[in-house]
Formats: C-alpha cells, sequence, structure tokens
C-alpha cells in the first residue's frame, strides 16, 4: 500500500469499502470524547474522506514548519517523535523515507488514536505510551527526534532535554511555544496557573534561553529557525496574557 502526503491531504492508493469507510468513521467519532488535538485529514482513492476533528490542521501546520528547517528527507534515518500525540509527524517521517519511527506519548488516548490512524493509512510506525522523562540508554539512539510542542508542558524541562540528547545521534528538531519579545529572548516565563486555558502549561523561552539550554543538553549547536507563527497584535489569552508566538530550532549533536 502507498499513501501520498499532498498539501490537502494523505490520500491512499486504494478505496476503502463501504464498510471500511463507515467503520472508520464510527472509530473516529467514538473517540471523541477523549478529545482530539491533530486534525489529520485521509483520501482513500475514490475521494472518499476522513477527519479527524482537531484544532491542530496538521498539513498547513507542516507547510509552516518545513519553511523553518523541518526535515524533507528521512531517506533511511531512524526517527523517534516526542509528544506524538495522533501520529501526524510519525507519519510524514516515514512518508519521507525514515527506516523505521517510533512514536511516544504520555497520553493512552492519543496513542489509541494514533493506532487506529496506523490502521487507516496502513504505515510501519511503532507508537508506545511513554513519557520523555522515562527515556534512556534501553530505548536506543535515534538519527533524528522530533520534539514538537512538548517542552512547554514540562516541569524539569532540562532533566527531558538531557535525556533526548542522549539518545539523538544527529539531530533534534524543536518546537515550542516562543517568547516574542527580542528584550526577553535570554529568559523562561514561568506559568503559576494557566495559559490558554491550559494548566500543563508551565514554561515559555526565549528564542536564545531554548538554545542555551539544548547546548547544556549536550547538543553541539542550537538554532532558532525563526517564528513559525505569530499571534495578531494584541490577541490575549483568555487569562488575560500577551499570547506568544510559536518557534522552531535545529539542535546538532
Amino acid at each position: 500500500m502507498t499513501v501520498t502526503l499532498t498539501p490537502d491531504a494523505m490520500v491512499l492508493d486504494r478505496r476503502l469499502t463501504a464498510d471500511d469507510y463507515a467503520r472508520y468513521r464510527r472509530q473516529i467519532d467514538e473517540r471523541k470524547s477523549w478529545g482530539y488535538y491533530q486534525r489529520l485529514v485521509i483520501a482513500d482513492a475514490g475521494g472518499q474522506r476522513l477527519e479527524t476533528p482537531g484544532s491542530h490542521a496538521c498539513l498547513g501546520s507542516l507547510a509552516l514548519l518545513d519553511r523553518h528547517g523541518f526535515p524533507k528527507d528521512l531517506a533511511g534515518q531512524t526517527v523517534l517523535d516526542i509528544g506524538c500525540n495522533a501520529g501526524f509527524y510519525s507519519f510524514v517521517a516515514k512518508l519521507r523515507g525514515a527506516k523505521s519511527v517510533l512514536g511516544l506519548d504520555s497520553q493512552p488516548h492519543y496513542v489509541e488514536q494514533a493506532l487506529l490512524m496506523r490502521e487507516i493509512l496502513g504505515l510501519d510506525v511503532e507508537f508506545r505510551v511513554s513519557d520523555g522523562h522515562d527515556l534512556d540508554a534501553n530505548a536506543g539512539t535515534f538519527d533524528v527526534v522530533i520534539n514538537t510542542g512538548v517542552i512547554y508542558h514540562l516541569q524539569n524541562p532540562m532533566d527531558f532535554l538531557v535525556r533526548v540528547a542522549q539518545v539523538t545521534r544527529h539531530l533534534m528538531y524543536l518546537e515550542s511555544e516562543t517568547l516574542l519579545d527580542p528584550k526577553m529572548s535570554e529568559y523562561a516565563w514561568f506559568i503559576e496557573k494557566e495559559y490558554g486555558q491550559d494548566a500543563s502549561n508551565w514554561w515559555i523561552y526565549g528564542p536564545r534561553c531554548v538554545e542555551r539550554m539544548a547546548r547544556a543538553a549536550g547538543f553541539r549547536q542550537a538554532v532558532f529557525q525563526g517564528f513559525v507563527w505569530t499571534p495578531p497584535p494584541g490577541m490575549k489569552t483568555p487569562e488575560g496574557f500577551a499570547r506568544q508566538g510559536r518557534g522552531a530550532f535545529l539542535c546538532q549533536k
């Protein structure tokens, strides 16, 4: 089976039977109560579409990440996707030639979503329930690590980054909520309660701060690739905080 990545969908080379299409739609709907974050769009050869009802438009986000250093050629590489959610970036890595891909997420319901997407797509990607803080030598090493939307959710980001550096052979691609004010580039903002109505948001870092953290964790070089997304002027979170941007970083061993 072949899957083609297009700007609008991940396209299957086969047509789903009526029974399979109805079953997959039902299984996607059954997982709504768990909450979707990633919005994946899958189309079959006949034009039938399956879509997860997440708020994160994956294909549009990938186009932005691609303009900010996301690896486009992973031929023969081993890839670890930390915080894989429903598996979109894991699938992208496989479609871009990765020899093997392991997706980890600490939330079992996201891994269940990823397993369903894997069944529909027919791609050879492994998924496990795991926290990046659990990474050690037993996890093996990976040529490339994808680390998107994770570090601002961690109470102890340096422990996490040290562990990631230990299992990274060549490159970590890191994306995070990032402070916009150039005067705050070397600093981090600790969030005491909620940011964006999410109590798991603990830190927002300036670009230079992230670079220094990555180097201290064991990466030889860490370079800010720019802001992947910036909010409209004056945009605030529901708590009244100024909304910050999303930054991308290439971190090399």
